[in-house]
């Protein structure tokens, strides 16, 4: 016998024996996204874009994963993974208490709050909102702290709501006074044409929290293992910093410039 047929068949007997790695097959996994723009945005024809969007099936691919995405409301998902109706999804975070593993941190979320500047609003710590009204995002009492967890409570002047354009209707017709929102999100709602509000009045831009590290919970180790390595990997290459740059300076996202920063300390 020639001598690479028989390594050929050393091979396949190897293989046949669980002693040898056959070929990788991808692995199918349904993973939940919340639509909400720039990180996910979900078209007319339902096709799905977005920076988060990008990253997370870009490293899922890289890792051998075949995306399949679910799209639900952000208080939603972590609910529908605790019962076991995803396999995963994104953004989560240690503060949410979930079962099963979170990966490497994908993105920074920037939480702020917001108010119009000609209100000038005192606002230099999480618990100076108590004096005010607040509209947040979803799960905002959760994420942002035990500050803001105990504002959810006064139904009266605190609320959260799934549509964060409700919050720049809010905000800009003087419903609310403070908004919570994330600034890539709060940037790219503002200029939306769907506004339909005057979004050129100045904002203050009130930066009192820590920057949110959020990743992608799994329920399975090896799959959060696995998508480490293709995260790792996009890193390394430079196409997350790719992704990250067309983003970020995309129309869309530069044009919602804040023109007053009140920080804490």
């Amino acid at each position: 016998m020639p001598l690479r047929h028989l390594f050929t068949l050393c091979v396949a007997l190897l293989v046949a024996a669980g002693l040898a790695p056959a070929a990788s097959a991808q692995t199918d996994i349904a993973i939940g996204f919340r639509p909400s723009a720039p990180y996910v945005i979900r078209a007319t024809d339902g096709t799905l874009s977005g920076l988060e969007y990008e990253l997370v099936t870009l490293a899922a691919s890289t890792a051998g994963m075949k995306v399949r995405p679910v799209v639900a409301p952000f208080a939603r998902l972590p609910e529908d993974f605790r019962r076991g109706s995803l396999q995963a999804f994104v953004p989560a975070n240690p503060a949410m208490r979930l079962p099963g593993c979170i990966s490497d941190t994908v993105l920074a979320y920037r939480n702020m709050a917001f108010s119009l500047q000609r209100r000038n609003l005192d606002i230099v710590t999480p618990a100076d909102l108590t004096a005010f009204d607040v509209t947040a995002f979803q799960n905002a009492h959760v994420l942002l702290g035990p500050t803001v967890g105990a504002l959810a409570p006064n139904a009266g002047r605190y609320r959260e709501v799934a549509n964060q354009m409700l919050q720049v209707r809010a905000l800009f017709s003087g419903r609310t006074d403070v908004v919570l929102a994330e600034r890539r999100i709060f940037r790219y709602m503002m200029r939306s044409p769907e506004a339909g509000v005057d979004t050129a009045q100045p904002l203050a831009e009130h930066d009192i929290f820590l920057a949110t590290l959020y990743g992608v919970a799994f329920q399975r180790q090896e799959d959060c293992i696995s998508f480490n390595r293709g995260l790792a990997a996009i890193r390394r290459n430079g196409r997350y910093d790719e992704v990250l740059r067309r983003w970020d300076t995309a129309p869309r996202a530069k044009s919602g410039a804040v023109p007053v920063v009140k920080s804490a300390g």
